[in-house]
């Protein structure tokens, strides 16, 4: 018997009983569709918090914050680094929070006091929608936010280029009110490691009148990608302990790391339900021999052999894996989609209070599930591979019957 032939005839048997074939092929497709759509969901988090990072940073960046011992971070540091290996340049910054006064009440904000001309290097996703940056000796310049600039909430004041914005800055010598005049805004800037977005950004003389030689942090950028981590392992080897370091390369992998550990409780999740599947197919096929065993009786009559009653019956649970297969990837894009739709399609969403400086989160991320066709191959082959397990014992079972008893069984 041809396959071409095998594989009709399994179909026609399948369609002789849709009712059970379906609620069949539904329970089989349970499996792929979890499977599917929340890898699917997964995998578009990672990449969309991969293309957010990197778009907005530079691969080279590395982030060095106080340690554990509370040592301050002084110039004294930064030439230490400086004179490291690898190491292009660093950015020393200041950070303290803010309140903006504005007529219906205060605004929570960060002032990031920083060298304009260098951050544009550390980061490149970072560019003037309006006006341009103050001089570098100016301590009453400031460029503003993305979201200061175009308030996302009715009623808040809006900010423009040649306006004066007032904040009370926290401060060593207590708050401050001071007014700065908006030399410029800036494009939205939406990364996992910067809150620029609802941040006013000055020179780093204004840090210097308030804080002095004592930095909130460094932007250190190392000469290439491939020497991002002997600069990290060189900068603990310099000044151990006394400060924190991360390179926006490892905050990368821990986010995949992070999901990776999520993908695989989401696959064990899903084989639960193939195993619910393969129960299924079991009890129909058992089901489905007894039944036709008169049929069983008249095909090895008319000369089929064992193996012959073998094969038809394993291409039917195969047929039914491969259907529910395909059905339960269908579901699963749609899953993948309609999850994030619920969520609506963002992580990060809206308007989030001002971070801690550079290394804060910010701004709205939008995700799209992506969906690998080398994974739904994979997916759809485990369900048939399922289905071709399922059928083995109840095909073999119907090929051990004997045509005289089969011809007299009644159902």
């Amino acid at each position: 018997m041809r396959l071409s032939d095998t594989v009709l005839f399994a179909f026609r048997a399948l369609s002789s009983k849709r009712l059970r074939a379906t609620l069949t092929i539904v329970g089989i497709l349970i499996g792929p569709a979890i499977i599917v759509g929340l890898i699917g969901m997964t995998q578009g988090f990672s990449a969309t918090l991969t293309h957010e990072l990197f778009s907005s940073l530079s691969p080279t960046d590395i982030f060095v914050t106080r340690g554990r011992g509370g040592v301050n971070i002084t110039s004294y540091t930064v030439q230490e680094i400086e004179s490291l290996p690898g190491v292009k340049a660093v950015v020393p910054y200041y950070t303290f929070s803010a309140t903006i006064q504005t007529p219906s009440g205060s605004e929570p904000t960060e002032i990031l006091a920083i060298d304009m001309s260098k951050a544009s290097e550390v980061y490149p996703g970072l560019t003037l929608e309006a006006g341009q940056f103050p001089s570098s000796s100016s301590t009453f310049g400031a460029v503003v936010g993305y979201y200061i600039a175009n308030p996302q909430f009715p009623g808040q004041p809006t900010y423009h280029v040649g306006q004066t914005i007032t904040v009370v800055m926290n401060t060593p010598q207590g708050k401050i009110t001071k007014s700065f005049l908006i030399t410029g805004s800036f494009n939205e800037f939406s990364s996992a490691f910067a809150d620029i977005d609802q941040a006013i950004v000055v020179q780093s003389i204004v840090g210097q009148q308030y804080y002095g030689d004592r930095y909130s942090g460094l932007i250190v950028e190392a000469s290439s990608v491939s020497q991002v981590n002997s600069v990290v392992n060189e900068i603990h080897s310099k000044l151990g302990n006394s400060v924190g370091v991360i390179a926006a390369e490892q905050f990368d992998t821990l986010i995949n790391s992070s999901l990776s550990s999520v993908s695989s409780l989401l696959l064990i999740a899903g084989a639960s339900a193939f195993i619910v599947a393969f129960v299924g197919i079991l009890s129909t096929m058992f089901t489905t021999v007894v039944e036709r065993t008169r049929e069983i009786g008249v095909l090895r009559a008319i000369g089929f052999t064992r193996r012959g009653i073998m094969v038809i019956f394993i291409s039917e649970s195969i047929l039914m894996g491969f259907l529910g297969g395909l059905a339960g990837i269908a579901a699963g894009v749609g899953m993948g989609y309609m999850l994030t739709s619920l969520t609506g399609g963002s992580i990060f969403g809206g308007r989030i209070g001002a971070g801690r400086g550079p290394v804060g989160l910010g701004g709205t991320t939008h995700i799209t599930p992506v969906f690998e066709p080398t994974f739904m191959a994979e997916v759809l082959l485990i369900t048939i591979v399922f289905g071709l397990l399922a059928g083995i014992i109840p095909a073999y079972r119907a090929s051990r019957i004997e045509p005289a008893v089969a011809l007299r069984y009644e159902v």
